[in-house]
């Protein structure tokens, strides 16, 4: 699936999602969604999951899906894993702290818990050095782009981990 993310020139950003058997959604976001939809990107790729965010729009379901007030009921697992792995990357953007992969492990194990979603296995210090670089070259190419310029990646990114199913 081809991803794109445009800088309005005088609106919102857009983003596109562009599927194998050519058909899109698409919607203007809060100017936060980029990294954050970038981040989605980084995390979901790295940690091969095909069953969160991207993966879901590429089976099929529409951006506007994920506002409908149910639809976080009808979301796998493997999604709401993502939901909470991005936040945390969301929160060491907000706060300029990084935490170690302890720290990650046990932030994202308390998160999941608080919801009733299965616990997911440790996250490794490669990882997060991998999604951290992936998500750092995709924030510093969105932030370099003028506007009226589009950003475009493919999903799943290429040389991805494979996934390992928590232990």
């Amino acid at each position: 699936m081809r991803i794109q993310v445009k800088k309005g020139r005088d609106a919102a950003p857009t983003l596109v999602c562009i599927r194998a058997d050519g058909t899109r959604t698409w919607g203007k976001v809060n100017p936060f969604f980029p990294v954050h939809d970038l981040t989605h990107y980084a995390v979901e790729s790295v940690l091969g999951f095909r069953e969160a965010f991207y993966g879901l729009v590429a089976s099929g379901w529409s951006l506007d899906d994920f506002t409908d007030g149910g639809a976080r009921s009808r979301m796998p697992v493997e999604a709401l894993w993502a939901e909470n792995v991005v936040g945390l990357f969301d929160l060491e953007r907000g706060t300029h702290r990084m935490f170690s992969a302890a720290e990650f492990t046990a932030g994202l194990g308390a998160s999941l818990a608080k919801q009733g979603v299965p616990p997911f296995r440790p996250v490794t210090v490669e990882e997060l050095a991998r999604v951290r670089t992936l998500r750092g070259d995709l924030q510093a190419r969105w932030l370099a782009l003028a506007p009226g310029e589009t950003l475009e990646v493919t999903f799943p990114a290429a040389a991805t981990a494979a996934f390992r199913p928590p232990a």
